[in-house]
């Protein structure tokens, strides 16, 4: 039997698909994009959370994040109860590294699995990506083990760059955002770290190919869930959930192919354990798109789904997406749904349907301070016709021309929480004492956030471009 491919992931934080080969062609992403050309692109990847701790989780694991435990942020004291894809590989036989950052718990990462830790100093791209090119270089010559290794940055996560080499002119304002001076301004150091983020890949990448353990060496590149921006990243806009999914392994996953299937970030661990070799748990609802990348018989999701809990808020809800049709159902929002739930945890909903959870990340933004659009509570039942509101402006829940539509997107839902034992069907998650200390101090009206708002509002006085 050969031995299995080397495998190399690649994670930034909330970069959405802010990148030139998904279409935003002012991004600089030259290296991400010649990625792209060299291996196979996913257009229709989506993470299981549109938070950091809890997409990783879906990703790390297979699993929905209340069935592997992190239905919060690992920080605020939720942890694993399903092993990290580290732990399964070391099972197969792969020596296993991390470097820089991982969301996946606040304690040692050896505990998830990982045989070394690398570049812990600092988890900037820059840093993490010159710890792996030396890694890289000193594992030239191989060996008998395969390794995995997971690269992730702190990049593109807010705060970005203080000083950018673009102006307001010279970005492409998203179609979920207002066209405004002060948003442009806000993107121009976005692009930036994105900059920062592709140059430094770019370097690792040379790494791996000068030594030409390219060749056996499955790459990966994905982020964890929308830009920290209103309307994507704390929300199950497709801002929020869509996510680059890009794979390379010369001769076998190659050649600038483009697939369009229905994804799910989950189904990126039972991939790596096929092409190791191991079988993934039966009741794992992360699907192997192995045969896709071989380019055999593939029977494709009907549906993409997901979950929320907790961030330094309560605010639970699924959601249900389909090739043509978006259903959220929120189970916090009427007074009858939130009957349970612990009241000083539960979101303020400051931002509307703009940015549930009270995400700090963009709820402290310039671009979140100036919002020109109306601010209006998520109502309890969202249904949208993607094809034609692909921004998701028109609620057609209560539409008597949607019902069919709208029955059969709570099907869905209804199997989706029954197969996965949503804890919703009978109740509410309670929130752990941390998480209960991190909502009185983080929260909307807090210390912690009232000191990020200043630290914001100073940033955004600085901030023009010379």
């Amino acid at each position: 039997m050969s031995r299995p491919p080397n495998i190399l992931v690649l994670i930034p934080h909330d970069l959405g698909d802010f990148l030139g080969c998904y279409g935003h062609g002012a991004v600089p992403s030259p290296n991400l994009d010649r990625l792209a050309d060299e291996g196979v692109r996913f257009t229709n990847c989506f993470t299981v959370c549109p938070e950091c701790t809890c997409s990783r989780g879906g990703l790390m694991t297979g699993y929905q994040p209340h069935q592997n435990g992190l239905v919060g942020l690992a920080n605020f004291g939720w942890s694993l109860k399903q092993p990290h894809l580290a732990a399964r590989l070391a099972q197969q036989g792969y020596r296993t590294h991390l470097f820089g950052f991982q969301h996946e718990t606040n304690g040692d990462p050896r505990t998830l699995g990982y045989d070394e830790i690398h570049s812990q100093d600092s988890k900037d791209v820059r840093n993490v990506c010159a710890a792996l090119s030396g890694f890289l270089r000193s594992h030239a010559s191989g060996g008998d083990a395969p390794w995995f290794g997971y690269a992730g940055f702190t990049q593109v996560h807010r705060d970005w760059e203080p000083r950018t080499e673009f102006s307001p002119a010279d970005v492409a304002v998203p179609a979920f955002l207002p066209d405004t001076e002060l948003i442009r301004r806000d993107l121009a150091h976005f692009y930036q770290d994105i900059r920062v983020l592709d140059q430094a890949i770019g370097s690792a990448l040379d790494a791996l190919r000068r030594t030409g353990r390219d060749r056996n060496t499955l790459v990966i590149f994905t982020t964890d869930h929308g830009a920290a921006f209103p309307g994507a990243k704390a929300t199950f806009y497709d801002p929020g959930i869509r996510v680059p999914l890009i794979t390379r392994l010369p001769g076998r996953f190659d050649g600038g192919r483009v697939q369009d299937e229905l994804l799910s970030n989950m189904d990126v661990t039972p991939t790596l354990l096929a092409l190791a070799g191991a079988q993934a748990p039966a009741d794992m609802p992360g699907r192997s798109f192995l045969p896709l990348l071989r380019r055999e018989g593939y029977t494709e999701r009907e549906y993409v789904a997901g979950a929320m809990f907790f961030d330094v808020a309560y605010d639970p809800a699924h959601y249900i997406r389909t090739r043509t049709h978006k259903y959220i159902r929120s189970f916090a929002v009427d007074p009858q749904d939130k009957a349970g739930a612990r009241g000083e945890a539960l979101s303020t909903f400051t931002a509307g349907r703009w940015a549930r959870l009270d995400d700090l990340d963009v709820l402290t933004s310039p671009s979140w301070q100036h919002w020109p659009l109306p601010v209006t509570g998520p109502e309890a039942e969202e249904l949208y016709d993607l094809q034609a509101d692909p921004v998701e402006r028109r609620n057609l829940a209560a539409t008597p021309a949607a019902a069919a539509e709208l029955r059969e997107m709570r099907g869905h839902l209804c199997e989706m929480m029954t197969q996965t034992g949503s804890p919703l069907l009978h109740g509410h998650p309670q929130p752990n004492e941390r998480q209960l200390q991190a909502s009185r101090s983080h929260g909307v009206g807090g210390k912690r956030f009232r000191e990020l708002v200043a630290k914001r509002e100073e940033l955004l006085k600085c901030s023009k471009p010379e």
